[in-house]
């Protein structure tokens, strides 16, 4: 390159030859590598032009700015503009213009602005130039306002200039003012233009109207795959699979070819309707075009599978694809997810970093959902750190991530301090915080974050409501969850839904109140669901109603015939009452029905494994020493006051097999061996499948005391924390 500049240097060329040159430059400014050269060869044949005093015309100067908008070198462009100032060439709207669209590419708006006034006889390309430069640098409010001075000054606007105001009016999410402008356009006949057509289609499907976008999209030509392939991908981006797909079949039927944007875009929709038949009528016809390796393309067919539930599929066109981006992981890892795979998602993070593939927000957000999931508070907290480093942990996806494993890990108090450095958080920031503290009964706090929200700018949805209704629920605040209710349908504006009312029929036959919880499923919009009438049974359990907690279990196996929680609870609810025979006849329809009862299972995390345990479990490597510290465990706590309460015994057994089966539950064998093997002093945390029966959290609330550590269980209803002989939920849950 400097040879070459060099060597021009020792020989002398005419004024006409070296003119020649520069604009053989300025034409050639885009052929890949050469642009650098060209560019330093321009800029040498300038100066050499300016020194040497040889004429300059605004031929020559358009020349050199137009190459300046692909380097996009501001310091020269100034440098050129001072040359023009002192020339006299600044009033030339041809050569003013170009400065202009130097100075955009730059960045440098007030001198775009600067040269734009410098202009003494300004025409429809200047005016254009400078709104465009507006437009294209985000300071849209002062492209508006230069759009109505030229409109003022008797200038019609042109294509250009009409898709730059379009722009800023989307920045400025001013759809009104885009819809008169729109007007405009039609009475200047402007509607058909490609450019007007494309802008207009960005403006209404970006701020949400989707039924002006559509009337637009009717209108402009269509005879390439542009304007097809904008639709369909708005169509899928606002939830409107349906449409999005019925357009494609259009564009089909009109010999127009997809293109890659196409494809991955009705796929999109094809995984938002879960429609496995026609995600593999459309995979079929990207295998026909030959499109299979586009990355966008092969990260939206995993997508689909994996949204259907195929995971096999979504693996191989993985494992196939030798095109992979960190969408293409996260695609994966989301689907693992998000179907309850939480090691294979862990696994595949862990494989994506060894590849050196750099995670997203995406990546760090759905890794630490799984780590929730399986309750890997360890992993978790390194994941927390990886977000650290990367400053991840600054994106509102994984803050909001951050909250949900740490309260779903039994640790509130670090869900509380990610949620208070959020430097931003939106509804669901918010929700989360308030479901974890729900969640481990700690209902004050629930509701006064909910009030803090309320002076937030940031308005309350449904699941906010849920939140903190089933915050009362857990700790039976009647009079407020009723409140909230009322408040939510007529402050609000929200219409309860089904899990609304499964949190007030709990709340009511939890506090008592069973004819009010009867009456209230009688009184809803539309026909209870099983969750409803298994909120009611479980609060007729706890209040021995057997009959009426009969009549929910026969309507939940009305709805779902082999719901086994719904035989286990009623055979829990017949034996609680001591009606052996009933129970008998539970277990053996269950086993004619080929039913079986979920057993209990209870799983704590060492040293970075998750160790599970099933009630009697033996087969622990560590059981001996397990059995060993129950015993110990089982003298201390009598010492201490603690009385068995057998009447939790679902089984007629005998009086001297009775100690025994109650030691060997689930989450006592999970809890010795949490003793056995956490560092002395750290909190134990216990995650259960099933509601952990009185007698276990008797027993445990008086272990608490005898070791004097913090036991935290996770049942399948909220968290547990025990601590010096008390537990959390207050004896309520």
């Amino acid at each position: 390159m400097v040879d070459s500049v060099l060597s021009f240097h020792g020989r002398w060329k005419s004024p006409r030859v070296m003119k020649h040159r520069l604009v053989q430059n300025q034409g050639s400014k885009s052929r890949g590598c050469a642009q650098s050269v060209n560019y330093l060869e321009a800029v040498d044949l300038f100066v050499r032009l300016h020194r040497e005093g040889l004429e300059l015309n605004s031929f020559v100067f358009t020349s050199i700015l137009k190459l300046l908008v692909s380097v996009e070198s501001g310091e020269f462009c100034r440098s050129v503009h001072a040359c023009l100032y002192k020339l006299g060439h600044r009033s030339n709207a041809f050569v003013g213009t170009s400065i202009i669209d130097a100075y955009s590419a730059c960045g440098l708006v007030d001198d775009a602005r600067e040269a734009f006034d410098e202009i003494i006889w300004k025409d429809m390309v200047s005016w254009t130039g400078m709104v465009t430069c507006y437009a294209e640098n985000g300071v849209f409010k002062e492209a508006l306002e230069l759009f109505s001075d030229m409109r003022m000054g008797g200038f019609w606007p042109n294509n250009f200039t009409l898709a730059s105001v379009f722009k800023a009016s989307l920045g400025l999410e001013a759809i009104n003012l885009g819809r008169s402008v729109h007007g405009c356009a039609l009475k200047m006949r402007y509607e058909l233009d490609p450019y007007v057509g494309a802008a207009l289609l960005d403006l209404y499907t970006k701020l949400g109207d989707m039924e002006d976008a559509k009337l637009v999209f009717e209108e402009i030509p269509k005879c390439d795959v542009i304007p097809w392939s904008f639709m369909i991908a708005r169509y899928s981006q606002h939830q409107r699979s349906k449409e999005a797909v019925e357009l494609f079949c259009r564009m089909r039927q009109s010999l127009v070819l997809p293109n890659h944007f196409t494809f991955a875009s009705v796929l999109q929709a094809c995984g938002t309707m879960a429609d496995l038949d026609l995600g593999k009528q459309i995979h079929c016809n990207v295998l026909k075009v030959g499109l299979d390796s586009n990355v966008f393309v092969s990260n939206a067919l995993i997508d689909v599978y994996s949204k259907c539930g195929k995971m096999e599929n979504s693996v191989d066109l993985f494992e196939e694809s030798t095109n992979r981006n960190e969408v293409t992981w996260n695609t994966l890892i989301v689907g693992h997810a998000q179907l309850g795979h939480e090691e294979k998602a862990l696994k595949l993070f862990l494989q994506m970093r060894e590849d050196n593939v750099q995670g997203t927000e995406v990546t760090y957000s759905s890794v630490l959902c799984a780590c929730a999931g399986l309750a890997a508070l360890k992993l978790g907290t390194e994941i927390h750190s990886l977000t650290i480093k990367t400053r991840f942990d600054k994106a509102i996806t994984v803050g909001n991530a951050l909250i949900d494993i740490y309260a779903k890990c039994g640790s509130i108090k670090d869900a509380r301090v990610v949620f208070e450095m959020m430097s931003n958080r939106d509804v669901v920031s918010w929700n989360t915080m308030i479901s974890g503290y729900s969640m481990h009964g700690l209902s004050s706090e629930a509701l006064r974050i909910f009030e803090y929200l309320q002076k937030t700018m940031i308005k309350a949805d449904k699941l906010t409501f849920l939140g903190v209704l089933s915050a009362c629920s857990n700790t039976g605040l009647l009079d407020k969850g009723q409140a909230y209710f009322t408040s939510m349908v007529h402050d609000y504006c929200i219409n309860p839904c089904i899990e609304h009312y499964t949190c007030m029929v709990a709340l009511l036959g939890r506090s008592g109140h069973l004819d009010r919880a009867v009456r209230l499923i009688e009184e809803m919009p539309f026909e209870p669901s099983i969750m409803i009438w298994r909120a009611l049974l479980t609060t007729c359990i706890i209040h021995n109603n057997v009959e009426l907690g009969k009549m929910a279990a026969l309507h939940v196996l009305e709805l779902e015939p082999h719901d086994e929680a719904t035989y286990a609870l009623l055979a829990n609810m017949y034996a609680a009452a001591r009606r052996w025979d009933d129970v008998a006849s539970v277990r053996n329809s269950m086993k004619k029905k080929g039913i079986k009862k979920e057993p209990g299972l209870s799983w704590i995390e060492s040293q970075g494994t998750v160790h599970y345990f099933v009630v009697g479990d033996a087969s622990h490597p560590d059981i001996r020493l397990i059995y060993g510290m129950l015993e110990w465990l089982n003298m201390k706590t009598k010492k201490a006051g603690y009385v068995p309460n057998y009447e939790v015994l679902l089984q007629d057994v005998e009086d001297d097999e009775k100690p025994r089966r109650l030691w060997v539950h689930s989450e006592r064998l999970a809890l010795a061996f949490g003793l056995i093997r956490t560092p002395f002093g750290s909190p134990i945390r216990i995650l259960k499948n099933l509601r952990i029966c009185l007698d276990c959290h008797a027993a445990i609330k008086c272990i608490s005391t005898v070791v004097q550590r913090e036991i935290v269980i996770r049942d399948v209803n909220r968290f547990h924390h025990f601590q010096n002989g008390t537990c959390s939920c207050g004896d309520y849950w």
